[in-house]
């Protein structure tokens, strides 16, 4: 982190809490420092092994990492600091099975800043500086391996009324197994325009407590602009049933032709019903992606609904349908619960070509067990284990081939306050 970056946060810093300087007293720094402090430590164990068609190589890895984050209270409710650092080393790791996405490239751990903020709120509204988590809808944390990804900037986000906003300056974002923030240009793969930033920003809103809608945009200069949008209506039916209706449109453009080689816009249509009755819920979703270009994410997980465990089912022209659902056992086996998915994507194309791409099967399957009943004992709690299994089948003119993940999760956190 630059100093100049340091100077510019402890000078926003003074700004905003010039007014109120004369009230923070020697007890609010020692209480916020001290008491009202609190050290995170998650520890994670993932085991990911993916066997691939031949000549495709396999995949495999066993890591142990996790991160230790630091948090300062509302120091007179106004100023906060923290900072975590993450890491990811190998257990287990064949030379030959590398691309997990579990360690960085070589099967090399790695342990990286990953943030370090200076927060000031001001009512409702709170203002961050430097290393930071994001989650926006397509600029996020994608936590799906061992560490996060973070971001370098300055977002405000808080409360006006009804409507919850988040906005930023995001110059630098650090990948999943990365130990280095890169410039947005670069973190998408484009290294001719020279070193770009993002502007990010969203809506959320409530009309009524039956109906959520959401709205959120980001543009990098020469790279990407990105627009999503979406809605959830819930309203109860008879017999114990409730009823959850979703619908999501995105649209993204290149900035230019360096993404890709080429100009481009391609947009994505999702819809998703969710009937819920007790601890089981059934689910069905739909995508259809435009065929202008595979649906590019270079800034995290894909936001559309058949985002899967393996594949994301938004190449251009694909249409993707899935079933499926989840219930939880807590009547019988309190913290245990099973989701299964099946989902098919067809129609996809060469976006440069034109010619018809494979269709693919996608079959889910996750469990989950937290150590949350009565009766464990208070240091098994923190303790969550996943399982998860997933079988692709791809056809295509050549014959099918076929793809099964196979991965062992545990997250284990303590807090300290």
């Amino acid at each position: 982190m630059s100093m100049r970056n340091w100077l510019a946060a402890t000078a926003a810093a003074s700004a905003v809490a010039a007014p109120a300087a004369q009230a923070v007293t020697g007890d609010d720094v020692s209480r916020g420092f001290g008491k009202e402090s609190e050290v995170t430590v998650h520890l994670r164990s993932y085991y990911l092994n993916r066997d691939r068609p031949s000549p495709t190589s396999d995949l495999e890895a066993w890591a142990l990492g996790g991160w230790v984050g630091y948090q300062s209270g509302w120091i007179a409710d106004f100023l906060r600091v923290g900072a975590v650092a993450y890491t990811s080393q190998p257990l287990y790791a064949p030379d030959n099975k590398d691309g997990t996405g579990l360690l960085a490239p070589g099967q090399e751990g790695y342990t990286a800043l990953g943030q370090a903020y200076i927060a000031l709120r001001m009512r409702d509204q709170t203002l961050t500086a430097l290393r930071q988590l994001v989650d926006q809808p397509e600029v996020n944390p994608k936590d799906t391996r061992m560490t996060p990804q973070t971001f370098n900037g300055y977002t405000l986000g808080g409360k006006i009324g009804s409507v919850s906003y988040y906005g930023g300056y995001l110059d630098k974002m650090k990948a999943q197994t990365s130990e280095d923030f890169r410039d947005m240009a670069a973190v998408a793969g484009v290294t001719n325009v020279g070193s770009q930033a993002m502007w990010v920003g969203g809506i959320s809103f409530k009309p009524v407590d039956s109906l959520a809608l959401r709205l959120s945009t980001y543009d990098v200069s020469s790279v990407l602009g990105s627009t999503y949008m979406d809605a959830i209506w819930n309203t109860a039916l008879a017999n114990d049933l409730n009823l959850k209706l979703s619908g999501q449109y995105m649209f993204q453009s290149s900035n230019g032709s360096a993404l890709t080689g080429s100009s481009f816009d391609t947009n994505v249509v999702g819809l998703k019903a969710d009937l819920q009755r007790g601890p089981a819920t059934f689910s069905t979703f739909y995508t259809k992606t435009d065929t202008g270009q595979n649906y590019q994410t270079p800034y995290g997980g894909w936001a559309g609904y058949t985002y899967m465990i393996v594949t994301d089912f938004n190449r251009a022209g694909e249409t993707a349908w899935a079933i499926g659902g989840n219930y939880d056992f807590k009547a019988s086996v309190p913290g245990l619960s099973l989701t299964a998915y099946a989902i098919y994507g067809g129609d996809a194309i060469n976006a440069a070509t034109g010619a018809a791409a494979s269709d693919k099967t996608e079959y889910d399957f996750t469990l989950d067990y937290r150590f949350a009943a009565a009766d464990w004992a208070d240091w098994l709690k923190p303790l969550w284990l996943r399982g998860r299994f997933a079988r692709v089948e791809e056809k295509s003119a050549g014959g099918t081939g076929v793809t099964n993940d196979f991965r062992l999760i545990a997250n284990y956190e303590i807090v300290f306050k």
